[in-house]
Order: C-alpha cells, then sequence, then structure tokens
C-alpha cells in the first residue's frame, strides 16, 4: 500500500471508507461505489448509521459524556 497522507491532504484507496469530520464540525462519510448487489462491510454500515445518529444532538452529548470525565481536572 502506497503512502496516501501528504501535507495536501489523505487520498483514499477506492475500495476504503472514511468519515471525515471537518474543524467546523461537518461530516462527509466517504464510500466506494458499491453496486446493488454488492454486500456492504459490516463496518460500513456501522459508519452508515453513525452518520445517521450524529443528527441526534442529545445522543451525541450522551456519547460524549460517557468518554469524558465528570471532573476534568481529575486528569
Amino acid at each position: 500500500m502506497a503512502d496516501t497522507h501528504g501535507k495536501s491532504g489523505t487520498v483514499l484507496e477506492a475500495d476504503e471508507v472514511a468519515l471525515v469530520i471537518k474543524a467546523d464540525g461537518a461530516a462527509t462519510l466517504c464510500l466506494p461505489d458499491y453496486d446493488d448487489d454488492d454486500e456492504v462491510p459490516r463496518h460500513t454500515l456501522f459508519l452508515v448509521a453513525l452518520m445517521n445518529k450524529m443528527e441526534d444532538e442529545e445522543w451525541v452529548d450522551g456519547i460524549i459524556a460517557e468518554i469524558l470525565p465528570d471532573n476534568p481536572n481529575d486528569c
């Protein structure tokens, strides 16, 4: 596999999937071109589901709360 990350960004191979979050919070899901009869990999489906859930601000806040300490000064 070639080095696909450089100063100008990251290049995905044709069969790779990426969830990209820009500095302003905008999210983009980069997917390969699947044919109608292709089996979509499980983790790809997970990212699609995650993109859908990201619209639910309460859900996002709950997930973030699970990974942050109760008191940030404890770190």
